[in-house]
């Protein structure tokens, strides 16, 4: 029994081990097979097109969704163009006030004819002899001050040295203008507006400091030039806009810019003691255009 046993077993190890054998054998055999097929063009074919695929949509498992999310974005980083977002609309609602202008009026006339001789004998005087029609009178201003005050003392004077002199006083209507658009557009309109209101109180002040000689010649004309850019700029910035509704507003201060550049060539050209008369006729002219806008608005 005993021999039997062990006989048994001995038997058994070898069948073992022929079956260890057999799938070795197989193992290789499987082996060598896939390297020919996978080295041959059909092996290629079958590893693009099917074992890879299959390959790929395993390993992605639950992540398939993100992949493919990401592909989306992928594609549509790549194709999509810059989004342009408009600009927030604007709505607001700006006043002018009235404002009053301090005139020294140097004479009134029916015939304009005979006023602008007097305007021509006021300006070599020293003055700004400006003819502002006022219905079917004919006014020849020669100066304009910031307050009422200063009006009535310069009167004095002119009439002490003989002249008929009279104090005009006269104020802008005031105008009430609704914006409506992008914020830089209705920002851009807002600048013109101050620039237009700021323009005759600035040249009331440049006169005054010229007169008392606390700014030359050169300080003057950097002063103007600095201006008449800002109306410029202003200007064409506002026709970029393309509304007829600002039409007004943009031609005021053109012919701000046309004053400014007027009395520079002329600065140019006449004697140190004409400067303050055209300097002042600048001023008149500027107050006389800025009161018209609001009668014609």
């Amino acid at each position: 029994m005993e021999h039997k046993h062990v006989s048994s077993k001995t038997g058994n190890a070898r069948k073992g081990s022929g079956r260890i054998g057999t799938a070795v054998f197989l193992i290789v055999s499987i082996v060598l097979i896939a390297g020919i097929v996978v080295l041959s063009p059909l092996g290629e074919s079958l590893m693009t097109h099917v074992i890879t695929p299959i390959a790929s949509c395993r390993s992605a498992g639950s992540d398939h969704s993100i992949v493919s999310a990401l592909k989306q974005q992928e594609d549509v980083q790549a194709t999509a163009s810059p989004s342009i977002v408009p600009n927030s609309k604007k709505h607001e609602t700006i006043t002018i006030e009235e404002r009053p202008f301090y005139i020294l009026q140097m004479g009134a006339f029916t015939d304009a004819a005979a006023a602008d001789q007097h305007a021509s004998e006021i300006l070599r005087m020293g003055a700004g002899g400006t003819v502002f029609q006022d219905g079917s009178v004919f006014r020849v201003f020669a100066a304009a001050y910031m307050d009422e005050a200063s009006l009535k003392k310069v009167q004095s004077q002119v009439r002490a040295d003989g002249f008929e002199a009279t104090p005009y006083i006269t104020e802008s209507s005031g105008l009430q203008i609704t914006l409506d658009g992008d914020q830089q557009a209705v920002d851009l309109v807002k600048d013109s507006i101050r620039i237009l209101s700021d323009i005759p109180s600035e040249l009331c002040e440049l006169c005054l400091c010229y007169d008392k000689g606390e700014i030359n010649d050169d300080k003057l004309v950097s002063e103007l030039e600095t201006k008449r850019d800002a109306c410029m700029n202003s200007a064409a910035k506002m026709k970029d806009l393309n509304t007829s509704d600002i039409d007004p507003i943009r031609n005021l201060l053109q012919k701000y810019e046309q004053n400014i550049s007027t009395f520079l060539k002329e600065h140019d050209t006449i004697n140190t003691e004409m400067v303050s008369g055209a300097l002042k006729r600048l001023q008149l002219s500027s107050i006389i255009d800025y009161i018209l806008f609001f009668d014609r608005k």
